[in-house]
């Protein structure tokens, strides 16, 4: 079942300042429509509480949330899917207990990893990190643009065409690369939890993929 991929995700992070409520708030409030609560150090029950008011604001905003990880917490809040890292359940497993309606990523570094993730199943592909990130621990080998331009160009040859999202310490500068290489959208976090006015960067952000997205869009053509 083909599901709709949104081409900006945001994913909540810790910030001492601003909360992963007031993160999503902000952001749908921006017009974004699509959230991945991400609380890595936080335990099940605590991602369960957020869960269910951050699924309030999304709900508010016709926006998706997806949870990062706690499949078991998805399930529970009616979440609309789930994202799964390397060392995460495996897809397979998450769509025993999601069902086909529930969205589902993976994350992947390597064009193998994408093989791995589509032949169990997942609905898109957070492929990263596009270059060093300190939201994220443990992280993979950057790939940088020529990273992502060669798997894109190896999914295009062995006729893989689910939607890849790029991520890892993006920013608008690297927007035009990116949807020039072939992503389908992206995944921001930092970026947009440091503006001092979230919604109106999220604005901001939105139009600028809109553009891009569509040039290359109608290169191909």
């Amino acid at each position: 079942m083909q599901k709709q991929i949104a081409k900006l995700h945001f994913i909540t992070t810790y910030n001492p300042g601003k909360s992963h409520l007031d993160q999503v708030r902000e952001y749908c409030a921006g017009g974004g429509n699509w959230v991945q609560l991400r609380m890595k150090e936080a335990t099940a029950g605590e991602v369960e509480v957020m869960a269910r008011k951050c699924l309030s604001v999304c709900m508010d905003f016709q926006a998706k949330l997806i949870i990062n990880d706690h499949v078991d917490v998805a399930a529970k809040v009616g979440a609309d899917g789930v994202h799964l890292g390397k060392n995460d359940m495996s897809p397979a497993e998450a769509r025993q207990i999601q069902g086909d309606h529930m969205i589902i990523g993976g994350t992947a570094n390597t064009f193998e990893d994408i093989q791995r993730l589509v032949s169990q199943g997942v609905d898109y592909i957070g492929l990263g990190p596009y270059r060093f990130t300190t939201t994220k621990k443990n992280l993979s080998p950057v790939l940088g643009l020529e990273g992502y331009q060669a798997i894109i160009k190896q999914c295009s040859e062995a006729g893989i065409s689910i939607p890849v999202v790029a991520i890892g310490g993006l920013g608008p500068d690297d927007l035009k690369g990116l949807f020039t290489a072939g992503v389908h959208g992206v995944a921001i976090s930092s970026y947009l939890v440091n503006q001092e006015q979230m919604g109106i960067a999220t604005i901001q952000l939105l139009e600028q993929i809109g553009r891009h997205s569509s040039a290359n869009w109608m290169k191909t053509k």
